[in-house]
């Protein structure tokens, strides 16, 4: 009897079942989170895909190998979805919508829109306190 021939196909295989705890990794006040630039002379932490699978790895206590297949082909279907102009609604993220799209050196130029929930800025903050004192006074 002949021995078998081994497959060269590799398969990703994922968990059944992942569960993802409810624990952001952004601004938890950690050593190891990197802080946005104080002055406006300085650049913003870029965050690349390889720190973003060890943050995932840290959160999830997932595999990073598991980690890395999910992440790129998430990451995949995000970037194929926005280039065909549709509309993404991923909470906790938000809702992202392409405003503008360009082709510039042979690469498409997305300008997007994010939307993200529960967001209050000082300033609506303020609109709605002077409305208020506003009606008040009539």
């Amino acid at each position: 009897m002949a021995p078998k021939a081994q497959s060269t196909v590799k398969a990703a295989i994922a968990p059944a079942a992942v569960v993802v705890p409810t624990v952001s990794v952004h601004g938890s006040g950690n050593a190891d989170t990197p802080k946005v630039a104080d002055t406006a002379a300085d650049q913003p932490h870029m965050l690349k895909k390889q720190e973003m699978v060890e943050r995932v790895v840290k959160a999830t206590g997932a595999k990073k190998k598991d980690v890395k297949l999910i992440l790129e082909a998430s990451l995949g279907v995000l970037g194929d979805a926005l280039s065909a102009g549709e509309v993404l609604n991923i909470p906790p993220l938000g809702k992202m919508k392409v405003n503008r799209q360009k082709t510039e050196g042979g690469s498409d130029v997305l300008i997007l829109k994010l939307r993200r929930p529960g967001a209050k800025t000082s300033l609506n903050n303020q609109s709605k306190e002077g409305l208020a004192a506003k009606s008040d006074k009539d």
